[in-house]
Formats: C-alpha cells, structure tokens, sequence
C-alpha cells in the first residue's frame, strides 16, 4: 500500500484515538455493596477464623505469655505489631511482616509454627491486605469483641427475620402519576421528602432499557421503527392507554423470547459462581457443567416457580419424578452444589470434605437467605443471631451428602466429583453396546498383538515398572526425602507408580538419598530417570557416592533422557559395600526450574547391552540365521498387524455415538447422621454432638420443630423450609435481587447480605409487597419482572434534578431512573448482534476437547476466544482464564458468590474498545454492512446520509441528530486522492473510514450505557 495510504490510515488513527478518548472518559461508578462491608464480609469468612484457631493461643489477651509482644485479636493490635513491626499495613503487603512469616520465608519466624498454612489461605491473607485489611475488631476491656450469648427471640426482632407483611400501598397526593401499586410506594416517600419525580424517559431510551435488562440485546432498526409508529399513533404522553399497550406488548414479547432465559440465567450463575473448570490447584476441567447452565436458562424461559427453582437445585435428586425427562432435569439443578471451586490436591481428605461443606453453607447462606452463614464456623457470629451450633446443624446435612468423589488424574491425592448417570433412550444405550462389542473386537486382538511383540524384544511402554529393568532398580518411593515433594504421573515417561518435584518450592532446603541394595561388589553404570522438558532445571546437582570418593555432576532436566527417553547416565563407579553407595539429588542453584526424581538404576558392568527382558530369546548361535530370520517376519508381521489394529481402532472411536449423559449432581452418602461442633473450626478437634437443623432466628419460634426424614440427608427438608412462604428471608432476598438486576440497585443495596452488616432497606414496606407478590403470583419470576418494568418507576429518565438532588443525592428515593453502564456480557453479545455474527444456536459443552487438567501452569489459554460468536452465557469460562472481552467489564469472579457486580468506567476499558481484534472486526463486518445495505423499497445503494442514520438507529438505538449527521459526514468523506504517481485502493479507504466510524460509536458511553 503506498505511503499516502499508510499515512492517511495513521491520521484517522489519532482521530478515532481522540473520539474514543472522548466518549470512554471516566466518570465516577458507585459499586452496589459499600466496599469496607465487603471487606469485613472476606475478613470474616476468610481471615478470622484462621487467626483464631492457628494465632490466639499465643498472640491474643487471653494468652499467659504474648509471644513477640505481637497481639494479633484486634484491629489496632494487629496494626500496631510488636518486636518486629506492623504485622499489617493496609494496602501494602510488601511491608506486612505477617505475610513472610506465614510464607515460611522468615528463618527466625515461622508462623504457626505447627505446620505452613495452605497456599491458598496464604493468599487470601494477601488479598485482605490489599484490600485494605478490612476488620471490625475493636479494643474493649483487653478482650476481642464478639457475641457473649445470642437471644434468638431479640434476634428476631431485626427487620430482616420479622415476618413478611402484605401491605397495602399508600395514598399519594399526585393520583395521577402511578401507573401500578409499586409507583405508589416510591412516590409516597418522595412526596414525604418534598420532591418530585422526573419525566419519563424517551420512546428510544425505554425501549433499548427494556431489551438490554430482558434479553440482554439492542433493538434493530425495524424493531425501533415498529415501536416507534405504535407511540406515534398514541397522545404525546407515554401513559395514554395506546402506549401502554404497545410497551405491554413489547415486554410481553421479551419475556417470551428464548432470549430471556440466556440472559436471566447468567444473572443466577454469578450466584451459583458456574464455571467450566474447577479453578485453584489443579483446574480440572468441568466437561458436564453446561447441563446445569442449560437447567438454568430452561428455568427461567419456563417460568419455573421459584420455590420449586430453590429446592430442586438443593435436593432435586431427592425429589419424586414421573418420567425421565423430570428425573434428568432433578438431577441436573443439584449441580448447584457442585459447581463451585475445590481444593481438590488437599492430602488430608476430612479437612477438604469440612472445607466443601463450609463452601456449600456459606454458598446456600448468601444465595437464597442473604446471610452470611460461613463465619459461623469457629464461632458464634460476631454480628448476626447465628450460633455456632446453626452452622454444624447446617453442616450434618452437608456432610451426609456426597459432592466430593473418586480420583482425577490418575493421582490418589486429586480427589474428584460425584458424577451420576442420566436417564438414556433406548437407541441410544443400543448403539453404546454395538460400539462397546466393536472396540473389543480390535481391542482385543490389539493387546495381544502386543504382547507379543514384547515377548519378541519390543521395549516396554512408559510407565516402566522396576521389575522390568535389569540391574538394581531404586524407585522413589524407597528413597529417603529431605523435605516437601509433591506427588505427579503428569509426564508419562516415569518409572514405578509415578515420581516427585520440588514444586520449585524451598530450593536447597530439599533433597532425596536413593541407597542400592548390592549384591556384589564391582563397577556399576548409574543412571537416573527423569522426564525432561521445559519447565525443567538445567543444572540440577547429583552427588554420588562410591568406593574412590564421591562426585558431584550437573544434570539437564530440560532435555528429554538420552536412554529411551527416561534414563541418563551419570558415568561408571566402583562399589564395594552399600554402606558406601548412595546418589543423592539435591535442589540448591536450581532456581531455574523443577526439579525431578524418579529412580535411580545401577547396571553392572556389562549388563547394559542385554538390559531389554525378553521373554522369548533370540539364539544365541550366530549359525542359526534361520532362526533370526523367523524372528524377524515375525516381528515385521506383527509391526504390521498393530498398525493396522490401531487405524482401525481410531477410525471405530471417530465413528463414536455420543456419550451416555452424565451430570454433576449430588447424592446422599449411604448412612446420614448427625455431626459434631468442631472446636474453633478444626476438624482435627471435634465437640458435642448437634442435631442437623436449620437458622433458628429465621423460625417463627425456638419450638418449631425440625423433622429430618429418617435415612436422608436432610436436604430436602432444608430446601423445603428455605423455600416456604413462612422463611422472611426468602422471598424478600429474591425480591430485592429481581429489583437490583432491573434498576441497577437493590431496596437493599448489599444483595447478599441482609445481616446486621448489611444495608437496611430504602423502601421496606416495597421490598415486603414485592415479597408477598411473588407467592401471590404462584412464585413466577416473569410476573414479577412483569410488574417492575412496566411501572412509572422504571420508566424515568435518568436526567439531573437539582431540588431533588439536593435532598437525596444518592437516588435513594428513585426520583430517577440510575444511568447504568452494561454488564460484560451485554456489550459482547451486542457487538455481535450489531455485525450479524451472533450465533443463536444453543450449545452443549465447550470444553469436551480439552484435557481432564483444563488449563496448566504454562499461562497459555487453551481457547481462542475471539474466534467464538456464540452468546456470552455459552462461553466456556475456565477459573483463571476469563475471556478479556468479559474480565475487562467486572465480569463475575466465578470463585464468590456475585449478587452485584463492580460497576467500573476506566480507561482501561476504553484502549480495549480501541485495540482488541475482536472489537475491530465487528466494527469492519457493521462497516460492510451498511455499505451494501439499501433501504426497503429502493433497489439502489443508501446514501452516505442514510448509512450514517442506521448506523446511530443500528449501534446507539436512536435518531441521529443533524451535528451527528454533519460530524460522521465529515470524517467518512475525508479526502483519498493519491499523491501523482502513486495508485491508491479508494475502496480500502472507504471501508476503513467507515470501520472506524463504527468503531468509535462502539466505543462511546452512550454504546456501553442505558439511560
């Protein structure tokens, strides 16, 4: 491309730099939950009860001796420090001196000096910090602050436990502007303050609101236009009966589309924090998450009651059913207790089943009760009515329900998941048989083919076992371990039953003796196995120890072995007894990678060259060449053979009928029971017996009883009481989630928590009449968002208002319809839609191809996500690989619980609208797009007035004005004549102008925001 074409692309470069710049300016955003109660919410679950159970024996008021003058039971305490300085500094970890003492990176130091604290408490200590080291507690008398008993019948007393009112709405002096109960509530307390309401909202604003909080996608054009002909034929105001009818009907529609289900279900998945991998350790891949999100989306397109939503995902297994299709739909919502993030490779098995149950209660807690039961763990709750003795009634349930299951990567330390059988058709299971009894039919003959060949010489396949080998064989497991390996079969060139790492952890503190049991003395070949690859050290130092002294030599683990793939020879020694043999592999000046051991081989002199076993021998006689030659026809026969077995065979698995349906879904273990109190929590310090049992405070009364059915968990029961019209904070929780998710802003604006920390409600007596509609209306879902936007409420505009903002400057009293930017996904699937690339198709599991270990350790994703048009709530969303497109939005953290979302504006955001590919691209197809178009009835290409129109109507939803017409006008039509001379591609030019004028309207607030 010539030069002027170059430069002329550099200038409309900084032009749309600018327009983004302008449009994507940052303005201030307000999150939904007060940032130091979602604080003291991580301090709470996260920090506490650590500090109790491993740091108040010997760092608190209560000790005899204060170790270190370090306090660690209060706020100011722990701030303060002792000896050693601050052991927190809020917002600075580099100068906490907790962290490198629980980091065992201290040598004087190391806290608790029981034993390192998982790295994942290790981290969440960090983050506290960086968050500030949010802590609510307080210096009284020399003791930590905390409930000393708890009155449930004055607990219930808290607005939150009262039970639910069906209240009347209230009289309002302006009768004229409700247009349901709900207005009535909103401008009573408006009235009452001396203000006013603003107007409503234009035909085009309304209407892109509706879409985006309904279906998650812009109106098109003709969708405008029909919308806009049904208004025209009505009065100038937006209440005239030919209005409201024509936004009935538009709602209506939405909440009928196929559409509604993908975007409400995304809403419940931050909740049910979904995600296609497990997350933290290990990161296995979840290949049946998709059945539960699909449940999801079915439900809400249904309408399912949200009583009967609530207990099928908590018991839906325990439930009767009358066919499969309701067995397999039961089944499937009960991987709402499976979804969440597991430490899988946690060695002591009982604290990751406590740990599961812990995530399961405090998940349960926050989702449907907004209560935060989790720090009830190791103690009463410090803020809110809830024993201790709550929670382990809680965890008796949870712990006579199986989730945790089995074994993952062939690894006894990787524990797995409960994964049960769907129901199956009848041709289905028919053709998983055939396919079975055609597999065996080449499996078979395959393995014996094999077999064979061994016998004939072939080398062994890894992993090698020591009775294989010759020679004396000392495999990591006799070895003698100075300090922490971690256990892997990751590499499958090993020998034995696997072998061990460093972990690139403690270097020079680690190092393994491997001692041979020798028979005879004499020269021996050592050699050491490994599986070489990147990742690996180049320098690891291996000692060896023999009759003539002792050497040390460097071994290359990066580079595959030299001998088979698996040993590499260390050189030849002389051994006289074992007292003087030993080869020791260390860690020291191995920062460069892991470090592996495996075994160690000791071959005698000569014996290398007839290592290979073999079954049937060759002849020794060099004379007998018929011999050989037999041998070798027979071998070359049988090369064949395997060869053509496994073509075989790969070609029967590609012809595969799919699977049997599987799902993540839980069960009850075999003998429900009751469980203990753990002492501060720790499952290695069990107490008194409590009964399963639910919240207490949440009963109408200490006697209400409590029937677990024999021989069950005690799920069902729970799912049935947490979903009873009688349990106050149900309904009102889901109410208020409903209002949030439509308005921007719950009547309770800490979603997730309706507890003493939590925010008290700005409209109580709304919040109990949308709690009590909800049961009215059979519990419909779609009733309720029904009622909500189509009130005068929700149709307000979003323009200032002085005399109302200076009485409540937080919209408190909703005089306003809240600006509100889109969530991640909804600027994604609008892109797409906008182009025409979204694909509407549903999808089953996007993760099938990937490895039971979904995303390593090397930082590489394994999905090209911006190759994917399907909607945002198809996408695959690995735990650590969040697609940037969605993360750079304040996309859902798949590890928490998310009731609101971050609501962010930074610049961040704006240089990926400028720079990512995917953006571009959608900005090139819409460019293309409205250069072929013509408008309906013209046989002839739009004018460039025209295009410019649409692409207002197709990408912000609204008539361009006529400075928006001249401005576009402008830049499109920039002058393209090649200097004399030079050719030029005015088409390219042309396309480009107009890629970037739709790109910078993709980019602008008024894309990324509904008013």
């Amino acid at each position: 491309m010539s030069r002027n074409l170059n430069r002329w692309f550099l200038e409309t470069s900084v032009v749309i730099a600018i327009l983004v710049a302008v449009c994507c300016s940052p303005i201030r955003a307000r999150a939904a939950d007060a940032p130091d109660k979602a604080g003291i919410e991580f301090f709470e679950s996260k920090i506490r009860p650590v500090l109790v159970q491993h740091c108040y024996e010997c760092h608190s008021a209560k000790s005899d001796d204060v170790k270190g003058n370090l306090r660690v039971d209060t706020r100011e305490a722990i701030r303060a420090g002792g000896d050693n300085g601050p052991a927190v500094v809020p917002g600075k970890p580099d100068e906490s001196f907790l962290l490198p003492v629980i980091r065992y990176e201290e040598c004087d130091y190391q806290m608790p000096p029981e034993g390192k604290l998982p790295e994942e408490t290790i981290a969440d200590f960090q983050k506290w910090i960086e968050m500030g080291a949010p802590d609510p507690r307080e210096e009284k008398g020399g003791q930590p602050t905390g409930n000393s008993g708890i009155d449930l019948s004055a607990g219930r007393e808290f607005w939150a436990f009262q039970p639910v009112q069906a209240i009347a709405p209230p009289a309002v002096k302006n009768d004229a502007w409700p247009l349901n109960e709900i207005d009535r509530f909103i401008l009573a307390r408006q009235e009452a303050a001396g203000i006013a309401p603003v107007a409503d909202t234009s035909p085009d604003r309304l209407l892109r609101r509706l879409y985006f909080d309904l279906i998650g996608l812009p109106p098109t054009p003709a969708e405008q236009e029909v919308f806009a002909n049904q208004l025209a034929r009505a009065s100038e105001t937006m209440d005239s009966p030919t209005a409201e009818r024509a936004i009935a009907e538009v709602v209506d529609r939405l909440l009928a589309s196929p559409r509604f289900g993908e975007r409400w279900a995304r809403h419940w998945m931050d909740l049910a924090r979904y995600a296609d991998s497990n997350g933290l350790d290990q990161n296995l891949t979840h290949y049946n998450a998709w059945r539960y999100r699909n449940y999801l989306i079915d439900a809400f397109n249904n309408d399912k009651p949200y009583d009967r939503f609530i207990v099928e995902q908590l018991a839906g297994d325990l439930l009767p059913y009358e066919n499969d299709r309701q067995l397999t739909e039961q089944l499937v919502a009960t991987g709402f207790l499976m979804v969440g993030p597991k430490q899988l490779s946690e060695r002591d098995k009982e604290k990751l089943r406590m740990d599961v149950v812990d995530e399961q209660i405090d998940t349960t807690g926050r989702v449907f009760m907004g209560m935060t039961l989790g720090c009830a763990r190791c103690h009463d709750h410090k803020f809110d009515p809830i024993p201790s003795r709550d929670y382990y009634g809680l965890a008796g349930i949870f712990r006579s329900t199986t989730t945790v299951d089995g074994i993952k990567l062939g690894n006894v330390f990787v524990s797995g998941w409960k994964v049960r059988p769907l129901p199956i058709e009848p041709a289905h299971a028919a053709a998983l048989k055939e396919h079975e009894d055609s597999l065996a039919s080449i499996e078979t003959p395959l393995k014996q083919a094999r077999e064979a060949l061994k016998k004939l010489g072939q080398p062994s396949k890894f992993p090698r076992q020591v009775a294989d080998l010759p020679g004396i064989v000392v495999d990591d497991r006799e070895a003698e371990k100075q300090g922490d390996w971690k256990d892997s079969t990751y590499s499958p060139n090993y020998v034995g039953s696997g072998y061990i790492h460093d972990d690139r952890m403690g270097k020079g503190e680690k190092s393994v003796t491997f001692r041979p049991k020798l028979t005879a003395a004499g020269m021996y070949e050592v050699r050491i196995s490994y599986a070489g690859s990147g990742g690996r050290s180049t320098r690891v130092p291996v000692t060896i120890t023999h009759a003539d002294g002792e050497d040390r030599v460097l071994v290359d683990q990066s580079k595959p072995a030299s001998i088979e793939g698996l040993f590499h020879s260390l050189g030849q020694f002389r051994f006289e007894s074992p007292e003087q043999a030993a080869v020791v592999i260390a860690t020291d000046g191995t920062d460069d990678g892991h470090v592996i051991v495996d075994a160690v081989q000791f071959l005698p002199q000569g014996a290398a060259a007839a290592e290979t076993p073999k079954d049937e021998a060759e002849p020794q006689d060099e004379a007998d060449d018929a011999e050989k030659q037999r041998l070798a026809e027979r071998r070359k026969t049988l090369e064949q053979q395997i060869k053509q077995l496994e073509a075989d065979l790969a070609e029967l698995k590609k012809q595969a009928p799919p699977p049997a349906p599987m799902a993540m879904a839980a069960a009850d273990i075999d003998e429900p029971t009751d469980f203990v109190q753990l002492i501060r929590g720790n499952h290695n310090r069990p107490g008194d017996p409590v009964p399963r049992g639910f919240l207490q405070v949440a009963m109408r009364s200490e006697s209400d009883d409590v029937a677990i059915t024999p021989h069950q968990s005690g799920r069902l029961e729970l799912a049935q009481w947490i979903a009873s019209a009688d349990n106050p904070l149900t309904t009102r929780v889901f109410a208020n989630r409903v209002w949030h998710w439509l308005m921007g802003e719950g009547l309770v604006r800490s979603v997730d928590n309706f507890g003493h920390l939590g925010e008290r409600p700005s409209h109580p007596e709304l919040l109990d009449y949308l709690a009590a509609r909800l049961v009215q209306q059979d519990w419909s879902v779609k009733q309720l968002v029904r009622e909500v936007v189509l009130s005068r409420t929700y149709r307000l505009a979003s323009q200032h208002d002085a005399a109302a903002f200076d009485v409540d400057p937080e919209n408190r009293l909703r005089w306003r319809y809240p600006r509100r930017r889109l969530d991640a996904e909804c600027i994604r699937d609008a892109m797409l839609a906008i182009s025409g690339d979204l694909d509407f198709s549903p999808t089953e599991s996007m993760v099938a191809d990937l490895p039971e270990q979904a995303f390593g350790n090397n930082g590489k994703s394994p999905i090209d996500y911006d190759a994917l048009a399907f909607r945002s709530v198809y996408l695959p969303i690995l735990r650590s690989d969040v697609p940037s497109m969605l993360s750079a939005f304040d996309f859902a953290d798949p590890e928490m619980v998310t009731g609101a979302r971050s609501n962010t504006t930074v610049p961040a955001q704006a240089l990926l609208m400028m720079n990512s590919p995917f953006v571009r691209r959608q900005a090139e197809r819409t460019a293309d797009h409205l250069l072929a178009w013509q408008p309906d009835g013209v046989d002839v290409a739009a004018s460039d007035e025209q295009r410019v129109r649409r692409a207002f109507r197709l990408i912000v939803g609204r008539e361009a004005t006529e400075s928006d017409v001249t401005a576009a006008l402008a830049f499109v039509s920039r002058p393209t004549a090649a200097a004399e001379g030079e050719s030029s591609d005015s088409a390219a030019l042309r396309r480009e102008s107009w890629t970037q004028l739709c790109q910078s309207l993709l980019a602008s607030t008024e894309f990324r925001f509904v008013e």
